[in-house]
């Protein structure tokens, strides 16, 4: 099989009065396919509105504790600036390749166009298809507010993994759903899910942009069903206090 190599950004922001942005840009190499893409989302007053662009190669760029990006295409021009600590894991890897996750920020001070608020940002690695992966349902998300911020991803399949992180320390957990997540020591974050983002096969909304998308990708990347929200959230404390804030999170299910 060709070598397959994928590198996607995932950048958001979500400001106080929930209006939120979302933006997704990469590049795949696989034997003689070369896709460059992004996307964007908006929450608006009248719902949600998506752009794309399968044209304009412009990665953000990265400069000390910063992250930039701007694109014609989609008419971005954002700003990212760090106010937490990076994270990286290997999520997976085998002979045939891994998956890398680079959280860059997991809590930002973000300028998206006109909009300001809290951010989030990483870069996930892929050297392994998709389709390939031993996994039968993903739940990811990131919670931000201005004391606390949580991270997690929760690998369910053939291989499982789950990754937890509460203010930058790894944080055990007893329950990870979508509506909410207990940690051993007593934390509790719930999600109200008010705002559906996305909700659909892969095939019907990410990737539907892509030219020649059902010649190019096997059905089973096309018939992942992802289910995206953003929360009103609330983090319950061990000690009794508690901080409300924002959470994008979504779960994702493969096909058997």
């Amino acid at each position: 099989m060709a070598a397959f190599r994928l590198s996607k950004w995932y950048l958001d922001c979500v400001t106080d009065s929930g209006d939120t942005s979302i933006a997704y840009t990469g590049a795949i190499d696989w034997g003689m396919v070369r896709l460059h893409y992004s996307s964007l989302l908006e929450s608006t007053a009248n719902g949600i509105k998506v752009r794309h662009s399968v044209r304009e190669r412009n990665e953000p760029k990265t400069k000390d504790d910063s992250i930039s990006w701007r694109t014609n295409a989609l008419h971005i021009d954002a700003l990212w600036q760090a106010d937490s600590v990076a994270l990286r894991e290997t999520l997976f890897r085998c002979e045939d390749g891994s998956v890398e996750w680079h959280c860059l920020m997991p809590r930002a001070r973000t300028r998206f166009g006109a909009r300001f608020g809290l951010g989030y940002a990483e870069n996930l690695i892929m050297t392994i298809p998709p389709w390939q992966l031993p996994i039968e349902n993903l739940r990811w998300g990131r919670f931000t507010s201005a004391s606390d911020w949580v991270v997690w991803i929760d690998w369910q399949g053939e291989f499982s993994r789950r990754i937890v992180y509460l203010n930058g320390e790894s944080a055990p957990t007893l329950v990870l759903e979508d509506a909410r997540i207990k940690f051993v020591d007593g934390a509790l974050l719930t999600m109200d899910r008010s705002l559906v983002i996305r909700d659909g096969p892969l095939g019907t909304t990410t990737l539907s942009a892509i030219p020649g998308v059902r010649r190019t990708f096997p059905a089973r990347l096309l018939q992942v069903h992802e289910s995206k929200w953003r929360s009103r959230a609330r983090l319950e404390l061990p000690n009794g206090s508690g901080v409300e804030g924002w959470v994008i999170h979504e779960r994702v299910r493969w096909p058997k």
